[in-house]
């Protein structure tokens, strides 16, 4: 996968491991619940006056309940142990091995969940003309698709982090912990 246009400049990879959970944290996954939140209202209002987005709003209702979900998952089970592993490391310590052996199971079903919200995002795309209003709309009605659109760009550095730096940093981390 290639670096997000958005993502352009911040030199992730040179960032610690605990940087990198912080930000995703705090930064996307904050971010994802309070604007998905703002957005789906603005999007069911424009909705409710052009019923040609009622699979955008279906699409985009289903995309933030995963993404809550896929995000509990993060913050509960496996950035826990992350932390724990980055804080062993830096201490020059050992930890017991993750619960079910190694985080390679749990990291791979995260990335199978970005595949999926990928999918469903282009999906969004196709459906509103890449993020256009047929002309002479409301003003509110190319807003929303403009919001989805930024929404989009902050899932694809969300997935990039994870995916490209993050998760390989852990991965390694765990193979210098169990040696």
């Amino acid at each position: 996968m290639n670096k997000p246009e958005i993502a352009q400049g911040i030199p992730f990879e040179r960032w610690d491991l605990d940087l990198l959970v912080d930000y995703v944290l705090k930064f996307h996954h904050r971010n994802t619940r309070r604007y998905g939140a703002e957005i789906y209202d603005l999007l069911a209002d424009v909705d409710s006056r052009h019923h040609e987005l009622d699979k955008v709003l279906d699409h985009f209702r289903n995309s933030l309940q995963d993404l809550d979900s896929h995000c509990m998952k993060e913050e509960q089970v496996l950035y826990p142990y992350i932390m724990e592993m980055f804080e062993a490391h830096e201490a020059g310590q050992h930890i017991a091995p993750f619960h079910c052996g190694t985080i390679q199971a749990p990291i791979q079903m995260m990335m199978m969940e970005h595949d999926d919200e990928m999918s469903r995002h282009g999906r969004i795309a196709e459906l509103t003309n890449n993020y256009t209003a047929s002309e002479g709309t409301e003003p509110q009605y190319q807003q929303v698709l403009d919001r989805l659109h930024e929404f989009r760009d902050e899932l694809l550095e969300h997935i990039w982090v994870e995916n490209e730096v993050l998760f390989p940093m852990a991965l390694r981390m765990e193979n210098e912990n169990q040696n």
